[in-house]
């Protein structure tokens, strides 16, 4: 089973020997990968559309996996918690859908439980969440296919400690230990959210609007563009 690069990057979060509950897993593809090889357990693949639960049960028993995944139509963590994972992955979506499943499910305030989170839109809404609801980022990457800004993705690891704190937008937007990383995906992601902050600003001027936070943060952004 050969993950595409941002599949890739979220496997190599999670924990070896963990119980994973991947949701929105569509075809399973997470789960059976790090299943053959063995890195964790046993896994629970979640979508909420029959389609994509089908073809997951399709995939697990092709590969054998039937004894160690199981796949159930629900809505985001609805059934996850009976499973008792340790790891949960949310991959592709808004962060706001993200942040609305999260925030469903009081009980992965445990800091026994590893989050692995991919946004496809609105990261620093996902990023504020985490940061005032006490969970705290121990790892994150940016991944990008082919070079392209429409293919940059951003992946955050994060469990929960229960300290409450206000995050800048830098911080929200890319992430700090991103900002501190200078190789071409970074970059890439960096200038992705330029473009849409120029068309934020752009958008806010026509309107006859005051932009002066995204221009200042458009500011600083520019600041680690290589």
């Amino acid at each position: 089973m050969n993950l595409d690069k941002r599949l890739s990057a979220a496997a190599a979060f999670v924990p070896y020997g963990a119980r994973l509950a991947d949701i929105g897993s569509d075809h399973a593809y997470l789960p059976i990968a790090l299943c053959l090889e063995n890195k964790i357990q046993c896994a629970l693949a979640s979508d909420i559309n029959s389609g994509p639960v089908a073809s997951a049960r399709s995939n697990i028993m092709l590969n054998g996996l039937s004894g160690r995944i199981s796949a159930i139509m629900a809505d985001g963590l609805d059934g996850a918690r009976e499973f008792g994972p340790d790891c949960i992955t949310v991959l592709g979506m808004g962060g706001e859908l993200i942040v609305s499943i999260l925030s469903k499910a009081e009980w992965i305030k445990d800091e026994r439980i590893t989050l692995i989170l991919q946004p496809m839109t609105h990261a620093e809404i996902l990023a504020h969440y985490l940061a005032q609801n006490g969970f705290c980022v121990i790892d994150e990457d940016i991944v990008c296919e082919n070079g392209r800004t429409d293919r940059a993705y951003r992946i955050i690891k994060a469990r929960y400690n229960g300290e409450i704190r206000e995050i800048d937008e830098l911080e929200a937007y890319v992430g700090t230990i991103n900002l501190n990383r200078t190789n071409e995906d970074t970059q890439v992601y960096i200038r992705r959210t330029l473009y849409f902050l120029k068309n934020k600003i752009e958008g806010k001027r026509q309107a006859g609007a005051v932009a002066t936070y995204e221009e200042a943060l458009a500011r600083e952004l520019k600041k680690y563009i290589k």
